[in-house]
């Protein structure tokens, strides 16, 4: 969902700037990366690791999310480009789509009514419901499972890193359209394809229905 669908990194790097510097504490763009696609533990833990503190760190969590909530009802998370056209061409086609995030289930459920992508989904699956968040299969794996799709007939869709990484390791076919940071060489070979908006892979899937 973050950075892939929805042009959520930005916002979420803003807000934990903006409180971070109501503490004294620094926080850049090249700070932001190791955050992406770790979900909610993870960011808590390393935001307590930034400021030396376990009862900061969560608080400048908290206040974090808040501003992010607030700037998210004021309409400031834009779908990204492509994105609606590549869901109507699958809801079109009858492929079941899901959204699979590192983020938590209610961050997802809130984020995708209020940007209005919600009609496009069966279903949305988090990585609060398993034990190891993304670069780890868990969340793919647990998907599979739960939605009884065959490995053979899944594609994921994803922007970041981790993000391949964990799909890779599940083992599914993966398409990257990178979001802040274009991966390296070696992350963008483990994916079948290379995309700059979501509304490309729609000739590709067009093709694999013909072959």
């Amino acid at each position: 969902m973050d950075g892939l669908l929805l042009d959520t990194e930005k916002l979420y790097f803003e807000t934990r700037r903006d409180v971070l510097e109501n503490y004294g504490i620094p926080f850049t763009k090249e700070d932001h990366v190791a955050y992406i696609a770790k979900g909610f533990p993870v960011t808590i833990q390393k935001l307590t690791k930034l400021v030396g503190s376990a009862d900061l760190g969560k608080r400048v969590f908290d206040e974090a999310i808040s501003l992010y909530n607030r700037r998210l009802q004021q309409g400031e998370v834009q779908v990204k480009k492509g994105a609606i056209e590549l869901l109507k061409f699958l809801n079109q086609t009858h492929k079941r789509c899901y959204v699979t995030s590192s983020a938590a289930k209610d961050t997802i459920i809130q984020t995708t009514k209020i940007t209005k992508i919600d009609q496009y989904f069966t279903d949305f699956i988090s990585g609060d419901e398993v034990p190891h968040n993304k670069p780890a299969p868990d969340v793919y794996l647990y998907a599979l499972q739960r939605t009884h799709a065959d490995k053979t007939g899944t594609v994921v869709f994803e922007d970041s890193t981790s993000g391949v990484l964990s799909a890779v390791n599940a083992g599914l076919d993966v398409v990257l359209v990178p979001d802040w940071i274009k991966p390296q060489p070696t992350i963008q070979e483990k994916a079948v394809a290379v995309l700059p908006t979501l509304a490309d892979a729609i000739p590709l899937l067009k093709k694999a229905r013909t072959n």
